[in-house]
């Protein structure tokens, strides 16, 4: 999206101080393209302002900054917070879009079930997503104003780690479609507790508008009994769309899925290996149901699906090795699920286990669970 400076200080409520011309919006000079807006984000270990000869260097038409704004020779908006104006940015760039918003959250899985999202509702053209981990106060708004012009759906990857942010990021992104997914054991210092944790994705659900859709999993008995003010879409072993099974292929390390659907019993082979990965399939279904598409279109997008990052990707070792990457940042939920799926598999079997961080009090205690979980499962 491009913004002329009138536009930007508009959206922001700053001061114009000098039009630079129209351009898109960046924060890292390291990326910036010349005719491109700097804004200059300050966080606790960065100040943006400290770059700003850096970003007339590379080509800004202007700058959006709360300070420093008399050293600026091109345009310039005068902003109270830089923070807040890239997040009225993303409101603004929110009410420009009429298309389907989908926002999804949940304590693991969230990257996995919004990749197979964007593939089940391609039927209604280009979807934008998330890219990486864009998904908290700063990713979200950042999220909303790179989405192209011809863009037909766009899918919103919603973290938290800290009391209020999820009810932010949807005052943001004003989702039509809002999922939560499963509430486990993440980020238990700052939350509080599974409750707290519960409380905090549930505000995804409460701040929904009439016309909203909640999608919820009812597999998760803190999801399952949340409130959803509008129209309401169940999935799971139960609901709208049901998982009747899940198998992997010990060979290939894909996993088929059935489910039962309002138009029937469906099936779909995802290149990944995981009853889980089955269980994020269906959500990704619900999602489809919940926009009126076709779900046969649907599952069989979904066999398009190829890991994201270091999520149980399949990777070839010497000597006939297969390794299962799952070394992004994990949790006692996301642990267990990637231990049951090594102990189903065939051969000699290794688990090579981390710390998980941000578990509060109850640390030593999440840590003895995976590892009498990982003893009872046989592994060699």
């Amino acid at each position: 999206m491009k913004f002329d400076g009138k536009t930007l200080a508009a959206a922001t409520g700053g001061s114009l101080v000098r039009d630079g011309g129209a351009g898109d919006l960046q924060t890292d000079t390291r990326k910036l393209d010349s005719g491109s807006w700097f804004l200059a984000l300050s966080g606790e270990r960065f100040d943006g302002h400290d770059f700003l000869d850096r970003a007339a260097e590379a080509g800004a038409i202007g700058c959006v900054v709360s300070s420093g704004v008399e050293s600026l020779e091109e345009g310039a908006v005068l902003v109270a917070d830089t923070t807040c104006a890239l997040q009225d940015l993303g409101r603004y760039a929110r009410s420009q879009l009429h298309v389907p918003v989908v926002a999804l959250t949940g304590s693991s899985g969230k990257t996995t079930t919004r990749a197979l999202i964007a593939l089940a509702i391609a039927e209604l053209g280009p979807v934008h997503q998330t890219v990486g981990n864009l998904n908290n106060h700063l990713g979200v708004p950042m999220t909303l104003l790179a989405t192209p012009e011809d863009a037909a759906a766009l899918v919103v990857e919603m973290g938290t780690s800290s009391h209020g942010e999820i009810a932010l990021l949807a005052d943001i992104a004003r989702p039509t479609v809002r999922m939560v997914l499963n509430i486990g054991p993440a980020h238990l210092l700052e939350l509080g507790g599974l409750e707290g944790v519960a409380r905090e994705k549930g505000q995804l659900l409460l701040t929904m508008a009439p016309d909203d859709v909640g999608v919820v999993n009812l597999d998760d008995p803190y999801v399952a009994k949340m409130v959803v003010p509008g129209r309401r879409i169940t999935w799971g072993t139960g609901g709208h769309i049901t998982l009747l099974s899940a198998e992997i292929d010990a060979e290939t390390l894909h996993t088929r899925a059935v489910f039962g659907t309002p138009e029937g019993e469906l099936s779909c082979t995802i290149p990944a290996p995981g009853a889980h990965f089955a269980h994020n399939a269906a959500g990704a279904l619900a999602v489809a149901f919940a926009l009126g598409l076709d779900l046969r279109r649907a599952a069989k997008a979904m066999e398009a699906y190829e890991p994201v990052g270091m999520r149980l990707r399949s990777e070839a070792l010497p000597n006939g090795v297969t390794a299962l990457n799952d070394a992004y940042n994990a949790n006692p939920q996301s642990m267990e699920a990637s231990l049951r799926v090594l102990a189903s598999l065939p051969g000699r079997r290794i688990a090579v286990l981390g710390d998980m961080l941000e578990l509060g009090g109850d640390e030593a205690r999440w840590h003895a669970e995976i590892v009498a979980l990982a003893v009872s499962l046989n592994l060699d």
